[in-house]
């Protein structure tokens, strides 16, 4: 799962969209320099273009801020 949200924004923190990983294209898939894992992902709901995830909290989370 993909957790989205927009930390700009309480009320995206405080119900963010979860989507499922079989659902999006994943571009790419790398790390860091700091060492931390992350991916840019294409998904219908969202058009202009790859979005990064970064893997947090056992999970991915896309912030759109």
């Amino acid at each position: 799962m993909i957790k989205v949200f927009n930390s700009a924004y309480r009320e995206s923190i405080q119900n963010p969209k979860f989507i499922p990983l079989d659902e999006v294209n994943i571009v790419s898939n790398k790390i860091d320099y700091m060492g931390r894992p992350y991916i840019l992902f294409e998904h219908s709901d969202y058009p202009l273009g790859a979005l990064r995830a970064e893997f947090r909290n056992d999970c991915w989370e896309c912030d759109l801020d």
